[in-house]
């Protein structure tokens, strides 16, 4: 038979066991809420440093960032100094040091997006102001080799925009698309004829009004369509059937 001493050991070792384990459970929910707190944070820094590495900050802009930076690394070495001292998850919460790195990595990754919106906003400036496609129509006199032009400048400019309306770029890649699309833009730009002579013009306005006849042919006319490889776009057709 068991003996009331083995009874009572055994129900001290159960005792034990359930200490041990509330002690584990507790220590695994404090492991839980500090690694969520701090992933998050660390998270949000390292996919913001990852957009502003291509960007050159500006001086001023670099230099708060290496003081905010040495904060946060002096706060972190604290906080793992204590840890692996005591070997005790609540240590880091034992007076503010914990909330003190929570927020030196916030503070830095404040300071790191606003200067990163800075110096994208300063890149975008750099690359030179685009007009809008409908700007550029209504001061250009219509003509196929301005439409096919300015439809090229249209297309790159929605791919410019796309970009520029980014409060960051997402990878460096960006910063290459968005470059490419400004040059296409001039490229196309530089196809643009924004002046004509008279007989030109009124020729150009007769065709998008429906109305050209071969009055609107004039020797300049003719001319200034063969010089510009124009002539072949053009069908003559009788007004009667």
């Amino acid at each position: 038979m068991t003996t009331l001493v083995q009874r009572c050991q055994t129900l001290e070792a159960k005792i034990k066991s359930l200490a041990q384990a509330k002690s584990l459970a507790t220590d695994l929910k404090h492991i839980q809420q500090r690694t969520g707190e701090w992933q998050a944070r660390h998270s949000k820094l390292m996919n913001l440093r990852a957009q502003t590495a291509p960007l050159t900050l500006a001086s001023q802009d670099a230099a708060t960032l290496a003081s905010k930076k040495g904060a946060l690394r002096q706060n972190a070495q604290k906080v793992l100094s204590r840890l692996l001292e005591k070997d005790d998850i609540k240590e880091l919460t034992r007076d503010a040091a914990w909330t003190r790195l929570l927020n030196a990595c916030e503070g830095f990754t404040d300071e790191l997006d606003a200067a990163g919106r800075r110096a994208w906003r300063a890149h975008l400036e750099q690359l030179g102001t685009l007009e809008s496609p409908n700007t550029l129509r209504l001061r250009t006199p219509p003509m196929p080799s301005n439409d096919d032009a300015l439809q090229a400048y249209q297309v790159s400019y929605a791919a410019f925009s796309a970009i520029a309306r980014l409060e960051l770029p997402r990878s460096p890649d960006d910063l290459v698309q968005i470059s490419a699309h400004v040059a296409s833009c001039r490229q196309a730009f530089a196809r643009l004829a924004f002046d004509l002579p008279d007989e030109v013009k009124a020729f150009y306005d007769a065709i998008y009004a429906g109305t050209a006849t071969l009055a609107h042919v004039t020797p300049t006319v003719a001319k200034w369509l063969g010089e510009q490889g124009q002539l072949d776009r053009f069908r003559v057709r009788s007004a009667h059937r």
